[in-house]
């Protein structure tokens, strides 16, 4: 991920502390990375309850997203189920009530925070906590983080999952769209292959739009379905 402007920065660490966008098991799973299955057994179980966990139809938040994230990584590294949502919801607690967390590590074991992440070994791929944003990209995931058998998962940025797109959490109840416009990545999809639009016919019916990120934005929402993935993440 890069960079995150102060805008975009802003929006996140609000979205942090308080439940903004709205989603869906199925878009959930897609963007956390976490399987629709996995999601459905953690909230029975009492291991992660979502924002919209008692609203019909159950949904997910955009910091649940960040959150189960968190909990996947920690249950691939080791860390008991209990252990692993405890910590979770002492983190979504912390930030919850105004603490700014900017360094986060993990040996397996347990969770540190700020000054305490500064000591130990650290088996997450990131050290700051805005990491948990970046592309979630798993291979070979603990059986309980499996796609139907598969041996990799993946999910997108969740600011920039793509070069043409964007997540906001205060636009579209943060469903991923187009950079800089509100046309949603999943119209795009839509228009693709129910209505069988070629680009060109797309780009038509939306002023701005470009070919560039109409064919992005496609293929955002293939991956995002599983019908196909970008290459794997550098180690």
């Amino acid at each position: 991920m890069s960079e995150l402007s102060a805008a975009d920065e802003k929006a996140v660490m609000h979205a942090l502390r308080h439940p903004r966008g709205r989603y869906l098991v199925d878009r959930a799973a897609q963007l956390s990375g976490v399987p629709r299955s996995t999601l459905y057994d953690w909230r029975r179980g009492s291991i992660y309850v979502p924002d919209f966990g008692v609203a019909s139809p159950l949904a997910w938040s955009y910091r649940d997203l960040v959150y189960v994230r968190l909990l996947a990584w920690l249950r691939q590294l080791g860390m008991s189920r209990p252990d692993a949502a405890e910590r979770v919801q002492i983190v979504k607690g912390t930030i919850a009530q105004g603490t700014s967390v900017r360094m986060i590590r993990s040996d397996g074991r347990t969770l540190f925070l700020d000054d305490e992440a500064q000591m130990g070994p650290n088996l997450l791929p990131f050290d700051d906590f805005l990491g948990l944003l970046r592309r979630f990209d798993l291979l070979e995931p603990v059986e309980e983080l499996r796609w139907r058998g598969r041996d990799r998962v993946w999910a997108p940025d969740l600011v920039t999952p793509s070069t043409h797109t964007h997540i906001s959490p205060w636009v579209l109840a943060g469903d991923p769209c187009v950079a800089r416009s509100r046309i949603p990545t999943a119209a795009i999809h839509a228009l693709r292959t129910e209505r069988g639009l070629a680009t060109e016919e797309i780009v038509d019916l939306y002023p701005g739009l470009t070919p560039e990120a109409t064919d992005d934005a496609y293929t955002l929402e293939r991956r995002l379905r599983g019908l196909e993935l970008p290459a794997p993440a550098a180690a």
